[in-house]
């Protein structure tokens, strides 16, 4: 038996000893924080589960998450709703942009990045990624397409040049949506993700680090904005202006531009007022584990860490990829993928099927988007994205919430990583 031979039976998805002891747990996820459950039980036993309901005795969770969560990003306002999707259609909706303008997306990234553009009435144009980081750079904007917004996702542990690319896109007439639903506390310079763009949208969705089940949020230092994203959230209405009385609306019907019901429950909102009081000690665990198991790594021939850019000056850790720029003869990264899964009893897995050959963003299908359809396939009849391609092909991730872990499970990730890396002949 050849050593590679020898080397793939001792994978434990072959038959061999896995490298963690299977009765060893990770930290589990979501991760609840103390006062959680008296938020929750505070709703639940109260006289308000939604901020549709009329005033009562207390401030809503809502109203506390949204000043927080401003407080946190670094902007003015913030205007919570029920999904990360949500907040991207309100965010390009309220832009006020002409039916079918063109709304630039990375390929690298979740469909909803691009099917927000196709529910606002808007065609999204796929453009690559940056080869290091995986998030779209100033020199990936296509110019030629006369797009009217750039959507900038900052992915997976890593955050796009914001300033960088608000440069390009002013000179160009563009407005940049950051789309931070992988990068909650990220921070550029010392300035938040959500902060540098006209808009910055968020996700609170399970998987991610801040997370109430299912949420999002949109923030600006748009004063004009913000009452437009109000009323696009909740059925053209906005926060009275002044306090109110207990038993009367807190919304009223403004109506300056129709909008639907996008509202958060109070139940998920006093659940994001506890987990954002807990977050940021997450992410100093994250990224000290992160900096143990990248000095680790390092050592591993053909295999490398995603790094983010020396200007991000903070890491918000939502996945961490592994790229191997070769792959074992015979093996895919998804195989990889299975096989440290099964070395280590916690999930790895490839990335989102970028966005090109994504089955999740086919506009055709719906009969109500063809004009949008039509325009979509003719742009990307040609389109290539190589970047974004070797990144689904090359890469292989784990959540973050094994980072939640410690040094020896860091030790255990580099280890099973070794183990398969070894697999890849000269």
């Amino acid at each position: 038996m050849t050593g590679i031979a020898s080397a793939r039976t001792a994978l434990a998805c072959n038959g061999g000893p896995p490298v963690r002891d299977p009765a060893r747990p990770w930290p589990r996820w979501p991760a609840p924080s103390q006062e959680a459950e008296r938020n929750l039980l505070h709703v639940l036993h109260g006289d308000r589960w939604t901020l549709t309901a009329p005033l009562g005795r207390a401030e809503s969770f809502e109203r506390r998450f949204a000043r927080m969560f401003a407080r946190y990003t670094g902007t003015r306002h913030c205007v919570p709703v029920d999904h990360g999707s949500s907040a991207l259609v309100i965010a390009l909706e309220s832009l006020g942009l002409r039916p079918a303008d063109r709304v630039l997306v990375p390929a690298l990234t979740w469909t909803a990045s691009a099917s927000a553009a196709l529910r606002a009435g808007l065609v999204p144009v796929l453009v690559d990624v940056d080869p290091v980081t995986g998030c779209v750079g100033p020199d990936d904007l296509d110019l030629d397409v006369d797009a009217r917004a750039v959507v900038a996702v900052h992915w997976s542990c890593a955050m796009a040049d914001i300033p960088a690319i608000a440069d390009v896109a002013d000179r160009h007439g563009m407005v940049v949506v950051e789309d931070c639903a992988q990068a909650h506390g990220a921070e550029w310079q010392g300035r938040r993700a959500g902060s540098m763009g006209r808009i910055g949208c968020f996700s609170m969705q399970q998987g991610k680090v801040l997370t109430c089940g299912e949420g999002g949020a949109v923030v600006t230092d748009d004063d004009a904005l913000a009452p437009r994203l109000e009323e696009l959230r909740a059925d053209s209405r906005r926060h009275r202006s002044d306090s109110g009385r207990p038993g009367e609306q807190e919304l009223v019907e403004t109506g300056s531009i129709m909008g639907v019901n996008f509202c958060l429950g109070e139940f998920q909102a006093a659940v994001l007022c506890a987990q954002l009081e807990i977050l940021d000690r997450q992410h100093e665990v994250r990224a000290r584990n992160f900096a143990v198991l990248a000095a680790l790594v390092d050592e591993i021939p053909g295999v490398r860490l995603l790094r983010p850019a020396p200007a991000q000056t903070r890491m918000s850790i939502y996945e961490v990829p592994f790229v191997f720029d070769r792959l074992p003869e015979g093996m895919t990264n998804a195989d990889i993928a299975r096989a440290l899964t099964a070395e280590l009893h916690t999930s790895f897995y490839i990335t989102d099927t970028p966005l090109h050959v994504t089955p999740l963003l086919r506009p055709w299908t719906k009969s109500t988007l063809a004009p949008l359809a039509d325009q979509f396939v003719a742009l990307h009849r040609d389109r290539t994205f190589p970047n974004a391609s070797r990144f689904y092909e090359h890469s292989v991730v784990t959540h973050h919430s094994t980072l939640l872990g410690s040094e020896p499970d860091m030790a255990d990730i580099a280890a099973a990583v070794a183990k398969v890396a070894a697999l890849v002949q000269d």
